[in-house]
C-alpha cells in the first residue's frame, strides 16, 4: 500500500495492487484455521463473527477515504493505510502464537488426523502440479454435504451482496446528487455500526442457541437473506426520500450481516482437521469469484436498460439482483443446515458412546 502511494509508474502501481490482493487473500485461510484451533466448536461462531465484524468496520471507515482523498490526496491516503498495516502486522506477530493443532479432539480423532496428515505429507514430498492439487482439494471439500451447500449459498448471497456494494453508491450518486457528503458519512456509519453489531450478534446468538437446536446457524443465515430483499426493494424502488433509502440500506446490513460467522462455523465444525485450511480457502475462493463476476454481469444489464440516462432503473435492477442471489441461496442454506444437524447429532452420539465405554 505504501509503495502504491509513492510510485509514479502505472506498471508498479498495478503490480502492487496484485501483490496486495494475493497477500490479503492468503490471510483468510490462516486466520480461520487458527480460530478452529484456538476455540472449541461451541465458541467458534462468536470468534469467527468478531473477525468478520472487523471487516465491516474497515469497509465502513474506508467510505470516509473520499473525504481524506479530497483533503490530502490519494497518495497520502495510500501511505497512511500502508503505515497502519505495518503496525497491525507487528502487533499480530507479537500477540498471536501458534496453537496446538486438534486440541479439542479426542485421542481417537487425533490419531486418525495424524494418519491423514502423514499420508498427505508423503504425497506432497512426491511433488506434483500445485494447480492440480488445489482443484483436488476443491473436490475433497465439495464431497462434504454441509460445506458444499454452505459454499453455494454463500456464493449466491455474495453475488447479490457485491452488486449492492458496487452499485448502491452509483444509485445514490445518480438519484441523490445533492447528498454526496451525507451519503459518505451515513454509509460509513451503516457499515461500521450496523455491520459490526450484525456480525457480532450473529455469532453470539448462533453459539448461545446451538445447544437448543443445531438449526440455529442455518436459520440465522436464512432469515438475513430473506429479509434483505424487501428492505432493498423499499430503499431502491423509490427515489423520493434520500433518508428512507439510507435507512433501508442500514437495516439491510443489520439483518444480512449476521450470516458470516455462523456460515464459516458450520463448515469448520463439519470438516476434518486436515481440511480446515482447505475449506476456508475454497470458501473465500468461491465468494470472491461470485463477487468478481457479479459487477460485470450487472454492468451489462445496466447498459442494456439505459441506466446511465435513466438512473431510476438502477433500483429495479439492484432489487432483482438481490432477489436472485439472496432468495436463491435459501434452499442451499436449508440443505446445509440439515446436513449440519445430522453431522453434529452423529458426533454427539459417538462421544456419548465413547463416554459409556470409558465408564
Amino acid at each position: 500500500m505504501g509503495i502504491s502511494g509513492v510510485t509514479t509508474s502505472f506498471f508498479v502501481f498495478s503490480a502492487m495492487r496484485v501483490i496486495h490482493g494475493c497477500l490479503n487473500s492468503a490471510s483468510n485461510p490462516l486466520s480461520f484455521s487458527l480460530i478452529a484451533d484456538y476455540f472449541p466448536p461451541d465458541k467458534r461462531g462468536t470468534a469467527n463473527s468478531i473477525i468478520q465484524a472487523g471487516n465491516y468496520i474497515g469497509v465502513g471507515v474506508s467510505s470516509l477515504s473520499i473525504m481524506l482523498i479530497s483533503k490530502f490526496g490519494w497518495r497520502a491516503s495510500y501511505m497512511a493505510m500502508g503505515a497502519a498495516g505495518i503496525v497491525c502486522s507487528l502487533l499480530t506477530l507479537l500477540g498471536i502464537k501458534e496453537p496446538e493443532r486438534g486440541r479439542y479432539m479426542d485421542e481417537a480423532a487425533k490419531q486418525k488426523e495424524a494418519e491423514k496428515k502423514a499420508k498427505a505429507a508423503e504425497l506432497a514430498s512426491q511433488g506434483g502440479n500445485p494447480i492440480a492439487a488445489f482443484f483436488k482439494n476443491i473436490g475433497e471439500v465439495v464431497k462434504l454435504p454441509c460445506a458444499r451447500n454452505v459454499l453455494i449459498a454463500s456464493s449466491l448471497r455474495n453475488f447479490g451482496g457485491m452488486i449492492v456494494s458496487s452499485f448502491l453508491p452509483v444509485f445514490f450518486g445518480k438519484n441523490f446528487p445533492a447528498f454526496k457528503a451525507e451519503y459518505a458519512l451515513l454509509n460509513a456509519m451503516a457499515l461500521s455500526i450496523c455491520g459490526f453489531v450484525a456480525s457480532l450478534s450473529g455469532g453470539i446468538i448462533s453459539d448461545k442457541f446451538e445447544k437448543k437446536s443445531y438449526w440455529t446457524k442455518a436459520l440465522i443465515c436464512m432469515f438475513g437473506c430473506a429479509m434483505s430483499v424487501p428492505l432493498i426493494a423499499l430503499g431502491t424502488l423509490s427515489t423520493a426520500n434520500f433518508y428512507l433509502s439510507v435507512a433501508c440500506y442500514a437495516l439491510k446490513v443489520l439483518v444480512s450481516g449476521t450470516y458470516s460467522g455462523p456460515a464459516i462455523t458450520m463448515i469448520q465444525n463439519t470438516s476434518p482437521l486436515s481440511q480446515q485450511g482447505n475449506v476456508i480457502s475454497v470458501y473465500f475462493f468461491c465468494i470472491t469469484f461470485a463477487q468478481t463476476i457479479s459487477p460485470a454481469i450487472m454492468t451489462v444489464f445496466a447498459n442494456k436498460l439505459g441506466c446511465l440516462t435513466n438512473p431510476a432503473m438502477y433500483g429495479p435492477l439492484i432489487t432483482a439482483a438481490v432477489a436472485f442471489g439472496y432468495l436463491g441461496s435459501l434452499p442451499f442454506w436449508f440443505a446445509g443446515g440439515k446436513a449440519y444437524k445430522k453431522h453434529m447429532e452423529e458426533k454427539d452420539a459417538q462421544e456419548a458412546a465413547g463416554l459409556l465405554e470409558g465408564a
